[in-house]
């Protein structure tokens, strides 16, 4: 019983502030489909999955273009350190998302794949800010 209250204590303290956080802070970076998606979910698990899915690959495609983009108009020291830099975050965006999705339930793999998603479309973000610099 006490395992039970130490999963209901993390949900509401950890993941669903994040959850929110992360729908608040990039609402304007999703795609008009991805809310929408959402909203037909019915908060059935398996249909917010699938939604997510699909815009964490059309954010890693503005992602990946951002990325090109930027990289274009570096000199050839930036871009190595461009490239570092890009590593990095990876492994960080990763390695974080991994850790929201360990603590179990339906309820970490949702907030973990929307973690992923937020950090994938503000990165995006970030990196089409770069260009013109």
């Amino acid at each position: 019983m006490q395992k039970v209250y130490q999963i209901v204590a993390f949900a509401f303290c950890v993941l669903l502030p994040l959850a929110a956080t992360a729908q608040s802070s990039t609402d304007d970076e999703y795609s008009a489909r991805y809310n929408k998606c959402m909203d037909a979910s019915g908060g059935v698990t398996v249909n917010m999955l699938n939604c997510i899915a699909d815009e964490i690959a059309a954010q890693d495609t503005r992602l990946n273009t951002a990325y090109s983009d930027a990289r274009s108009e570096l000199s050839e020291e930036r871009r190595e350190a461009l490239l570092a830099a890009q590593r990095l975050w990876i492994s960080y965006r990763d390695a974080n998302c991994n850790f929201y999705a360990t603590a179990g339930g339906t309820l970490a793999q949702v907030v973990s794949n929307e973690y992923f998603l937020r950090e994938t479309a503000q990165r995006a973000t970030e990196l089409e800010n770069m260009v013109g610099w």
